[in-house]
């Protein structure tokens, strides 16, 4: 089973890449982007 998380995310593409890195430590998995809007999903545990 998955939970799942939208985000905007804008920024400096350093600033968007960091952002995209730390959801990745968190465990998120990015699945889609459209426009600014990144969708994200990861396990339940």
């Amino acid at each position: 089973m998955y939970e799942y998380k939208y985000v905007s995310i804008w920024g400096k593409p350093e600033e968007v890449s960091d952002s995209l890195n730390n959801y990745g430590k968190e465990g998120w998995e990015l699945i889609c982007v459209w426009n600014n809007w990144h969708y994200f999903k990861r396990v339940i545990k």
